[in-house]
């Protein structure tokens, strides 16, 4: 090996006591002066420090080949012992590469692999196993047989060493790429559906964040305390629940809320996604989602150092009818790691009876009600100077803009003259736009008589109850409150800011203002853009934008087909409907009123204008102009002339 390498990673030596000082010479210091051994006293180890070079500490590395290990007892027959011992049911001999390994149990149903185990073949074999209905710890092993050479025993400890500092970077490099992947995909991923079957069965709604994946799967997003994105938890339309494979679950977790975790408030954990839903549906408090309970203690840890002055609640689910109580033990464990409370669901003696175990149970089978008053009588009794009543979650609300309201609904007092002036010219300009309104506001009223002011589908879809709007799938769940100036809904989903943007058009807001959670901001700006409506309220950055620009060209791409043609006789009629919407006398008096106030050498020329232009409009029109004989194909003139047509040269508005 060349001289001049020197070493990337610190590496664990094995240096015997009476050798100390004669590795210190001979490794000597590094290139900036420091020394290049270090003592790690947890270890009991000399460590070599990065930049070492190799050449210095070849003599002390560890070699515990060149030791005989005892084989009175192999370990790979020691460890199938162990774990068939545990309940395990092992396909093969346990393997000894420090890889997870799932086995199922003698207590498992068919396809279903409880327990788990790693080994280690690192000089002196050991390893580890959990049956997750029965430990709730791993249970570690390790070989025993013995060495009684000292040094032996060095060696294979600097070995061991150095072979656990290997694994934990090679698994931060594995977990920081699983981490990318699970950031990106959950990037691409659509809301989930309001109306997705576990939701439905479990009768909770979607909190922000939560999304769908394209086999119709609930995503559940692991972060921590920094909001980055580390594994992802799916939910099958039939509850089934798995993790993304190779993923980092531990320490991390998911808020279940429209609130922000705070210092100084109360902060409620717990297991799965429905229980936290129900708890936050129930007391207007955000949530922990710990995923399971043997994570609970790890998460409370890391969340005690970021939110020292709050108090830690940890709402346990009673799992009475396993060996091990894992949920309340695992709570009780956090509690005492945070100096918090813990608490299980209180249920009467029929529920306990039927198998009724978290917060979700208790609320289907009692309702929100009773989950908030035993939740918040546990905080009152525990820390009554944070438990006062959460503050009503902020709305997420669109409005339109007080700039887009048209001038002419305002008169003010200054214009009076010029108003009075162009009054006559503004009730011709707009006699034909109030009857063409009059005539959609009857067809609009026909089609639905609940409010012409709504789409047609907003109807099919909410139930309305004076002016709040629920679903109509989950009576009980409210989607938006229409307040005429302002639409607010406490969601982010998807399908309710569409709907809410779809009536904001139909009252003709061009252009609005957002206020609300980031999610919904960020949704509702998208969408309003590619709308074409102008926004408020929000500030999109660079990837956002780059997204807004793929759609909007995807729009057009769409908008540039070649759509079918209008037949002559609907363009006929569209053209006498608006003749007979205007006629040809009131205006020519409406003009004539008008050019009173103009100057008398303006008054004939506007008249004669008028004059053309009424001709022009009111002129009869029998037959539509068509191609030139030179364009048509006389054996195809029957089949193209309703669509190879020009559309009249007409004016409908009068120039003044």
């Amino acid at each position: 090996m060349n001289d001049d390498t020197t070493l990337e990673q610190p590496i664990f030596l094995a240096i015997p006591y009476d050798q100390k000082e004669q590795a210190r010479k001979a490794i000597g210091q590094l290139t900036d002066g420091r020394s290049a051994l270090s003592y790690d006293a947890q270890q009991g180890l000399w460590l070599a420090k990065a930049g070492t070079p190799h050449s210095r500490i070849e003599p002390w590395l560890p070699k515990p080949e060149q030791f005989d290990t005892p084989t009175h007892q192999d370990p790979s027959m020691e460890l199938t012992q162990v774990l068939e011992a545990a309940g395990f049911i092992l396909p093969e001999a346990p393997l000894f590469d420090g890889q997870k390994h799932r086995v199922a149990t003698q207590d498992d149903k068919r396809g279903q692999k409880s327990a788990v185990y790693c080994a280690y073949s690192d000089g002196h074999p050991a390893g580890w196993y959990q049956d997750h209905r029965t430990h709730s710890e791993p249970q570690k092993w390790a070989a025993s047989f013995t060495h009684s050479d000292p040094l032996a025993k060095l060696h294979i400890k600097a070995h061991q060493a150095n072979r656990r500092a290997r694994r934990e970077i090679e698994t931060t490099k594995r977990y920081q790429n699983y981490a990318k992947r699970c950031s990106q995909a959950f990037k691409l991923m659509p809301p989930a559906n309001i109306d997705h079957p576990y939701l439905m069965k479990k009768n909770v709604q979607v909190f922000p964040d939560v999304r769908q994946d394209k086999k119709g799967r609930l995503v559940i997003p692991l972060m921590d305390e920094n909001h980055k994105v580390h594994s992802l938890q799916r939910i099958s339309l039939n509850g089934f629940k798995c993790l993304k494979k190779g993923a980092q679950k531990t320490d991390h977790f998911f808020v279940v809320g429209y609130k922000p975790l705070k210092d100084g408030e109360p902060i409620l954990y717990a297991e799965g996604y429905a229980t936290a839903a129900s708890i936050a549906e129930a007391t207007n408090r955000s949530v922990v989602m710990t995923v399971d309970a043997g994570n609970m203690p790890k998460v409370a840890e890391k969340l005690k150092a970021h939110y020292p002055n709050s108090h830690h609640l940890f709402l346990a689910d009673d799992d009475r009818n396993n060996k091990v109580n894992k949920g309340i033990e695992k709570a009780q464990q956090a509690a005492n790691l945070t100096r918090g409370t813990w608490l299980c669901p209180n249920f009467i003696q029929e529920q306990i009876e039927v198998g009724l175990t978290d917060f979700n149970d208790l609320h289907m089978s009692s309702g929100l009600g009773v989950v908030q008053r035993q939740i918040e009588y546990k905080l009152q009794s525990c820390c009554p100077t944070q438990a006062e009543k959460p503050r009503a979650i902020e709305y997420n609300v669109i409005e339109p803009e007080a700039e887009n309201i048209p001038s002419f609904t305002k008169t003010k007092a200054a214009n009076q003259q010029l108003n009075d002036q162009f009054k006559p010219l503004t009730k011709l300009a707009s006699s034909k736009a109030v009857d063409d309104k009059v005539s959609a506001t009857k067809k609009v009223t026909a089609q639905q008589p609940k409010s012409p002011l709504f789409p047609e589908h907003i109807n099919q879809h909410y139930l309305a109850v004076d002016n709040k709007y629920y679903f109509s799938n989950r009576p009980k769940t409210l989607a938006f409150i229409d307040k005429g100036n302002k639409l607010q809904t406490k969601l982010s989903h998807a399908q309710v800011i569409g709907d809410l943007l779809s009536i904001a058009k139909q009252r003709n807001w061009q252009e609005i203002r957002l206020s609300g959670t980031k999610a919904f901001k960020q949704q509702a700006w998208l969408n309003a853009s590619v709308q074409g409506m102008r926004v408020r309220g929000y500030r999109p950055n660079e990837d956002e934008i780059k997204q807004l620009n793929a759609l909007k060209m995807k729009e057009g791409s769409k908008s540039a087909m070649p759509q079918e043609a209008t037949p002559i006789n609907q363009i006929e009629s569209v053209i006498d409907d608006n003749k007979k919407s205007l006629d040809k006398t009131s205006v020519l008096q409406s003009a004539q009123e008008f050019c009173k106030a103009l100057p008398v050498e303006a008054q004939q020329r506007f008249l004669d204008k008028v004059k053309t232009k009424l001709e022009i409009f009111f002129k009869p029109s029998t037959q539509l102009p068509s191609q030139s004989p030179k364009q048509v194909n006389p054996s195809n003139t029957t089949q193209h002339s309703i669509y190879q047509i020009k559309e009249p040269q007409h004016e409908q508005s009068i120039e003044h």
